[in-house]
């Protein structure tokens, strides 16, 4: 057997091995395609199905927040459905009200013009009667409708029912129509009365508690502190609040103290609404915002200060709420010190004091004296205020007023303020709402601009060679037979005088006479450790049958070239049953005396 060749000069041994490991290489290759093949294709098929899973889950979100919105959306127009409905419960409730007030307001009116009616036919009747110059008898009597005043007599105005409005302001000699035009501009005057004291702040009548209203706030807010302030700042707050109940609130009033104004109260209806100011006595719906706008102001306060403001109402709880405003007050002008006290000065002797005012920032400013107060500076007393290094314009932050008494002040006690005015103006308060006062804040000062102020006081006696205290005494309410005993201490100012001579005596008071003379009597104590003596007065005990006021003087007689006699002036008055009288006591009457029973039933 031959052997084939080989094309490629191998033999074929050599090529059927070769071809089987080829075919058993594409073999493998394509087995391996095929398995990656199949594993590409597992792998597709599951991402396909997380991502369904995905989409399902984010159309399940999807659908779910958009049944959220629809819900929110729904439950929003149910409230507003909810409030709609209340505020026109409210406004139904009002109508209604006004309709009821309108009818009453009718029924009134027509029972004035019946009323008129009848007085204009009994007018006509007496005008009648007196033509006629001869009695007659009393007109019959007309019919009034039910609720009608009639007058108690046919020529008597008629008689006042208590209210204003009714108070009769015409006389029976006036035509009808005069009394007509007459009453009725009465009545516009009592209205715009009424009106005016309502003012700004209410004061309206209080309807009853409701126990179903609330005016409600946050707590903790009900007081506000601003801290440090410079006097004459304006400081504003708001106060808020809401009507918390279940039914309407209605506010009848706010009433601030002194030293704060408030401007309008306003009422917000839901969030983002616009404010609208509110008039006292009209019913807030549930649920409404309350705004309340408190200045306080500090021109006149110094120090730690608080205002306070009364809001009332018809909560059921509490029908008044304390509003609270609180500051610490830095003056702008500072004076060291306030109160100057110079004490007793002998006549004839000089004194000199001085007064510091600063400013309490450091500020320089110019003082003047405020030349427009109306008290004088007291005669003998002398003030000079004078700047301490003061710039080229003459301001500086610091200014010494000094006060002289003169040597030549007559004797007794004096005192003066001083009031110092700065350049510097105090900031602009607000102008009110109210015509009235903001009329009233335009005329204070003259228009003028305020500026800052400071006050300092000063006092002083001024005592002769002789001063006695009191010189005037009361014996009071006596009784007859009341012993009392008042005294006065004479004072000697000059170290080389003596008083032991001073003589004493009781007289009458100018050309009246004293009653009961004989029962005073007057002595001299001398003082122990002092140039002084007491003059003691003595009621030794009026008569019996004494009742009446008395007055008198006790003479002294002091042996001073200066003085030589004083006068010390008293009264009093008697009553017979004054003070401690004994009440009449009543007779006790015997007590009956019971038989006595004998053994077997006798007597």
């Amino acid at each position: 057997m031959k052997r084939r060749s080989n094309p490629t000069g191998g033999s074929s041994r050599t090529f059927l091995p070769v071809a089987l490991l080829a075919a058993s290489c594409f073999g493998i290759g394509g087995f391996a395609l095929a398995g990656e093949t199949q594993t590409i294709g597992a792998a597709s098929a599951q991402d396909s199905a997380k991502q369904k899973e995905a989409d399902a889950e984010k159309q399940k979100t999807a659908d779910a927040k958009k049944q959220k919105t629809a819900d929110v959306k729904k439950q929003k127009a149910a409230d507003a459905k909810k409030q709609k409905d209340a505020r026109a419960k409210t406004q139904d409730g009002i109508t209604a009200k006004k309709r009821a007030e309108a009818a009453k307001k009718e029924a009134l009116k027509k029972a004035a013009q019946q009323e008129e009616a009848l007085k204009s036919e009994m007018a006509k009747k007496r005008s009648a009667r007196s033509r006629l110059g001869r009695k007659t008898a009393p007109p019959e009597s007309a019919k009034v409708p039910r609720g009608t005043a009639v007058p108690r007599k046919p020529d008597a105005a008629p008689v006042p029912s208590g209210n204003k409005a009714d108070k009769p302001v015409f006389g029976p000699d006036l035509s009808p129509d005069k009394k007509k035009a007459l009453q009725k501009e009465y009545e516009d005057k009592v209205r715009a009365s009424g009106q005016k004291q309502a003012g700004k702040y209410g004061a309206i009548p209080r309807p009853p508690r409701n126990p179903n209203a609330k005016l409600g706030i946050e707590f903790g807010t009900e007081k506000h502190d601003f801290g440090r302030a410079r006097q004459g700042d304006q400081l504003t707050h708001v106060f808020r609040m809401t009507s918390a109940g279940s039914e309407p609130l209605i506010i009848t009033q706010a009433s601030p103290t002194c030293g704060c104004t408030l401007g309008e109260i306003k009422i917000r209806d839901g969030e983002g609404a616009e404010p609208v100011l509110y008039k006292f006595g009209e019913p807030i719906a549930v649920g409404a915002g309350i705004e309340l706008e408190a200045t306080l102001d500090t021109g006149s306060k110094r120090n730690d200060t608080q205002v306070r403001i009364q809001v009332y109402s018809n909560d059921g709880t509490a029908a008044t709420t304390t509003l609270t405003l609180k500051a610490s007050i830095q003056p702008f002008i500072v004076a060291t010190p306030p109160y100057l006290q110079l004490g007793n000065i002998r006549q004839g002797e000089e004194k000199t004091a001085r007064i510091t005012f600063r400013t309490s920032g450091g500020e320089r400013v110019a003082l003047s004296r405020d030349e427009t107060r109306r008290v004088p500076v007291p005669e003998g007393l002398s003030v000079d205020v004078v700047a301490v290094s003061p710039d080229e314009e003459g301001k500086s932050n610091q200014w010494t007023a000094t006060f002289t008494v003169s040597s030549e002040t007559r004797e007794g006690p004096g005192g003066f303020m001083l009031r110092m005015n700065s350049d510097v103006t105090l900031p602009e308060k607000k102008i009110s709402t109210d015509p009235a006062v903001a009329a009233k804040q335009k005329l204070k000062n003259g228009g003028k601009p305020l500026v800052y102020t400071c006050d300092a006081n000063i006092s002083y006696s001024v005592i002769g060679a002789l001063s006695m205290t009191p010189q005037y005494i009361s014996l009071g309410l006596v009784r007859p037979g009341q012993a009392v005993v008042r005294s006065a201490r004479l004072t000697a100012h000059e170290d080389g005088f003596d008083l032991s001579n001073v003589k004493v005596a009781v007289v009458s008071e100018g050309q009246q006479e004293l009653k009961w003379a004989d029962r005073f009597v007057a002595n001299v104590k001398p003082v122990s450790g002092s140039n002084a003596v007491d003059i003691e007065l003595r009621l030794q005990g009026l008569p019996e049958d004494a009742d009446g006021a008395f007055r008198g003087r006790v003479q002294i007689e002091t042996g001073h070239p200066a003085k030589p006699e004083l006068f010390l002036r008293f009264s009093g008055v008697c009553r017979k049953l004054a003070g401690n009288a004994q009440r009449p006591q009543p007779v006790k009457q015997p007590r009956p005396v019971s038989p006595v029973k004998k053994p077997g039933g006798g007597l």
